[in-house]
Parts: structure tokens; sequence; C-alpha cells
């Protein structure tokens, strides 16, 4: 079997904060090794730093304004209610899809937001967005099949390591990254990939559930546990695919990258409450809640009964299932009153506007400029129940993005301090407070207590690397970064730069980088969820707290 040219492996939300302190007391000697014989430094996530959008940029090498994935979901045509993107929503070819292109074969395994399973010159297993355990899973199609008939269950991280009683399940996170080692290793040894780009979420998932326990006792925290199971698994893994260690035992050069960091979380702004205070937005009557509630209860009551029972219904009696579908759609804000409101989890705050919004009512130009103005301004004096400063910074969309897709993104992004704060936007619930807690569905005595950073992490170790501590990075530099170490010209419309600095000079010297403009990369159509597969999703997607 030969090596990957490159192996990337990306732990999502994998931070140095964590990583050193770690690597000091021995527990880590894997990335011990690989920081030891490389190129290392904190990798600039996206604003926000969440998952969506940064690993679609990363693998784009472009930013959200052209590729369009900005959340778990987007606002549909009414600019109200809320549809679930996934990964064929890019608009931006990716790394896999450009190195298909060039006839170079490639693995893709679980990066968030590849379904369905992207059609490239070597294998695919979709990523956290996944709609269902066989439909679009893989690439090849009958792939998932074969790998179930083999492997048994897919055991994919794609929702946190809880057991029936809420606790945090380590046995589960130990045996999804043994299957996962197993799984590579033979699809790498039956497809031969240059480019291996695989994905583990634990650190992601424990960060969220357990930071003030990796604050209160280090080592012995279950977040230490996690990324001494990441380390070993890393370890097994570029063996089982003979690469080594980054130390001149094996072929090939490793990429350990994550799309953010992570740390502790202050508190939770309800962000349409707050808007409802400031008085850009009224809630409307009560009484519909309860027709709310029974939306849901009907959506969530057809997944009791067996599947021909589903596919009875939905032949007999087709508007049962849309009226639910529209009574879950139902929200609690009254739109021809209403001037701004905000969707989502990180931050983002929408103009009600005329023309654009079904029921908009700020009118385009100046109005809209002077109301994104004043909450802008209105929201940086936010103090938190202690007084402390809540927010950084009130970007205007256009200020940090640009290109065709730009109207996907809100018209303010909230940068609430270190990412310490989330910004909740409900559009189904209100609560009291401006203060607000994400809680983690079913089991409601679990809340997040740790949150994302905009600093991730980069280590490139290997032949090709050069070694270097405190390298700074963006996010945006990986795809230039990856396609230049595989051999490929670099794209002259990536906005990310080729880190030189990490390159080994010699390298650089025998050959220097070339770049082209690169044309004719066809991206896939858009493919929407449908049959069972929306409400699997958006199960999933709440039960990781990214959905209200």
């Amino acid at each position: 079997m030969a090596a990957p040219v490159l192996t990337v492996v990306g732990l999502d939300a994998a931070t140095f904060d964590v990583i050193d302190p770690l690597v000091a007391s021995g527990d880590l000697p894997v990335l011990s090794r690989l920081l030891a014989h490389g190129a290392h430094g904190r990798l600039r996530s996206t604003t926000h730093p969440l998952t969506p959008l940064a690993w679609t940029t990363m693998a784009t090498g472009v930013n959200a304004g052209r590729h369009g994935i900005w959340d778990f979901s987007e606002r549909d045509e009414s600019g109200y209610r809320l549809r679930l993107v996934n990964g064929s929503y890019s608009r931006a070819p990716l790394l896999w899809t450009r190195l298909s292109t060039s006839g170079r074969r490639v693995g893709v395994v679980n990066v968030p937001f590849t379904w369905p399973a992207p059609e490239v010159n070597g294998f695919a297993i979709a990523g956290m967005d996944a709609s269902a355990r066989e439909d679009g899973m893989t690439h090849p199609r009958d792939l998932v099949s074969e790998l179930q008939e083999k492997f048994g269950r897919l055991l994919l991280d794609h929702s946190f390591p809880l057991d029936g009683r809420g606790g945090i399940d380590l046995d589960y996170v130990r045996r999804a990254c043994r299957q996962r080692i197993d799984i590579v290793k033979w699809l790498t040894e039956r497809y031969e990939p240059e480019l291996l780009f695989t994905v583990f979420m634990s650190a992601d998932h424990i960060h969220h559930l357990a930071w003030p326990d990796w604050e209160e006792r280090g080592r012995d925290s279950t977040v230490a546990e996690v990324y001494r199971i990441l380390d070993e698994t890393l370890g097994e893994l570029l063996t089982a695919v003979g690469v080594g260690t980054g130390n001149g035992d094996g072929g090939g050069n490793v990429l350990v990258v994550s799309d953010h960091g992570g740390g502790s979380l202050s508190g939770v702004v309800n962000l349409n409450a707050w808007l409802e205070r400031e008085g850009w937005l009224t809630y409307g009557a009560v009484k519909g809640e309860g027709t709310r509630k029974l939306g849901h209860q009907l959506f969530e009551l057809r997944r009791r009964f067996p599947k021909h029972m589903r596919y009875s219904f939905k032949q007999r009696m087709p508007w049962l299932r849309e009226r639910a579908y529209r009574l879950k759609g139902y929200s609690i804000v009254d739109w021809p009153r209403t001037q701004a409101f905000s969707y989502g989890l990180f931050g983002n705050i929408c103009i009600n506007l005329r023309g654009r919004e079904r029921y908009g009512i700020v009118e385009p130009g100046e109005q809209y400029e002077r109301l994104r103005d004043e909450i802008a301004e209105r929201a940086l004096e936010l103090r938190s129940p202690a007084g402390d400063p809540v927010v950084t910074a009130v970007h205007r969309r256009e200020d940090l993005y640009s290109g065709p897709e730009l109207e996907k993104i809100p018209d303010l992004i909230v940068e609430f301090r270190d990412y310490a704060w989330l910004g909740k936007g409900n559009l189904t619930s209100r609560t009291d407070s401006v203060w607000d807690t994400i809680t983690i569905p079913p089991h409601t005595g679990q809340v997040y207590s740790g949150s994302h950073r905009h600093d991730g992490i980069f280590v490139l170790s290997g032949a090709a690397a050069r070694p270097l501590p405190n390298l700074a990075a963006t996010i945006e530099d990986v795809a230039p970064t990856v396609l230049y170490l595989l051999g490929e010209p670099i794209p002259s419309d990536l906005e990310g730069r080729l880190l030189e600095e990490a390159i080994e000079p010699s390298l650089l010297d025998r050959r220097p980088p070339a770049y082209a403009d690169v044309e004719g990369i066809e991206v896939a159509s858009v493919h929407d969820y449908q049959g069972e597969s929306p409400g699997e999703v958006e199960q999933r997607l709440r039960s990781l707290g990214y959905l209200e």
C-alpha cells in the first residue's frame, strides 16, 4: 500500500489551550512528536467560528460570500422560515473536487458539510450533515453497505457522547475512534488516495459538555481524557495508513488542523428578547404557542410509527405532513411590526427589509443604514448581569464578506467578547429575560458549559515541513497549502496564501509555487433534504444545541 502524499487529520475544536499543558505533562506523545518536528501555530478561524462556515471556508479557500454556507440553516424566500443546509449548498469548489478534476485520488472521511458524499476520484464518507445512515452517506454509493457488512453499525461522532442517563460516555468515544481507524485503513489500502482527509468531532463535544471540568481538574478531567484518546487515535491512524508520526518513521506528510478552538461559556444572550426590549422586535399573541407545540408534536409523533406506516400516511394523507411542516414553521414574531430579528446561535441580526422579507417594513437605503448603526451602537453597550462588556464588535456583513452569496449572510454579525458569550435567536419560543441558556435535549439537565474560540490549530509535520513554532495562519490558508504539498498549481482566485514559512526551503527551491487561473470545475447542484431526512438531521442538530 502506498502511503498518502498528504494526510490531513481534523480535530474539530482542538485548541492549544488544552494541548500545550497536556504536551508538557507527557499526556499527548503523538502530538508532541509532530510539534517537535514540524511547523505549528494558531489557526485563525472565521467570524463566527462556527462548524459549517469554518470547515467549508477551509475546504474551499474562499469566504462565505462566495461559498454561501453560513450556519446550520438559512432563511428561505420569505426571509423568516429556516431550512437546513448541507454540503451541496457550497457554491465554490472544494479541495477534493479540484483534485479529482486533476485526476488525483482522494479519500474524504467525516468532514462536516460533505453530504451527499461528493463524487470524488476515490472514496468519501459524509460528515455530520448526513441525512441518513445510507442515503448519500458514501461515494461510491454502495460503499456504505460494504462498510456496514464488514464493520457493523457505523459509530459516527455526529452527536454528543451521552449515555441513557445523560452522562458522558467515554467508551463510545473510544469505540468510534477505533472503528474509524479500521475503516480508514481498509479504504486506504483499497483506493490508495494521494490526499486523505478525515475529521474527528469529540473535542468539540467534550468542550461543550465539560469545559468547567477541564478548568477544575486539568489532566484528570474528561476533557483531558478525550484529548488522550484522540492523540492515541492519531498515532494509530497514521501508522495504519503508512505515514508514521512525522519524525522520519513513515512516508508522506501530516497536517493536523481544527476549524476553531474552544473555551469557557460565560452566558447566552437571547438576542430576540434583547431586540424586543430595545423596541426593534414585537412578539405576536401568546395563544399561537399552543399551535406551534401541536405542530411539533405531530412532527415528532410520526417517527414512532413503523416505516411502512409512515409511507402509507404520506401517500394517503399528504396534506397532513404538509400541515405539520407549516405548524412546525410557526413563529412567535409579529413580522409586520418588527424591524429586526435574530436566528441561530452565535449572533446573527437580520433587518426586516421591505422588498426582501415578505412583511418587511424597513425602507432600503438611508433607513436601513441608520437602523444598522443604531443596533450596532446599542449592542456595544450591552453588559452582563455582573456589569462586564459582552460584545466586542458588530460587523456589517459587507465589511467581512464579499461575493455573489452575500445575501445569505445576516445584515449584522455580532461578535461576542472572546466568544465566551453566545447570541441565541429564538423564533419559535420566547423568554422573559435577555439572559438564557442552551439545553441539550433530551437530557435537559445538560447545558452548554463551553463554547468556540477563534484560534484553532495548525500542525504540519513530515519531509516537507520546516520546524517552526508560533506560525501565524488563517483558515483560508489551508487550501492553497494543501494544494502545493500535493504538487498542484494554486488557483489564483483563492483568498488564502501558501504558508511558505512552514515549508522546507529546499522544497520551495526545487518546486517553486505555481499559480494558475483554474476554470471548468463544476459545482454540484443543491441537494435538499427530502422524505425522512430533515427530521433526522434536525433532531441531531437540536441534540447538539445548534437548533432551538
